[in-house]
């Protein structure tokens, strides 16, 4: 469940609420009862680790033979036609 942040536009009180997308807005700070805004946060934080995301790191065995079968069978000369 998504994490939404309010504020009170009467107090400025900041708060948090885990709620579903399907639940109502709140309406109402718990502070002082005034009417209340929701806040826009950024995303959470996208960490990568390892040796790197390629397309080619979860190839089956089997693309990966073929792939180097017919990559030196093309020698990887080009032709020049005249």
């Amino acid at each position: 469940m998504p994490t939404y942040v309010y504020e009170c536009r009467k107090c400025g009180h900041r708060f948090e609420v885990l709620q579903s997308i399907t639940d109502p807005p709140r309406r109402r700070c718990p502070e002082c009862r005034g009417a209340v805004r929701r806040v826009l946060m950024p995303g959470g934080g996208l960490i990568f680790k390892g040796s790197g995301f390629y397309i080619t790191d979860h190839r089956s065995k089997e693309y990966k033979a073929k792939e180097r079968r017919e990559g030196k069978s093309s020698g990887g000369t080009t032709e020049k036609k005249d």
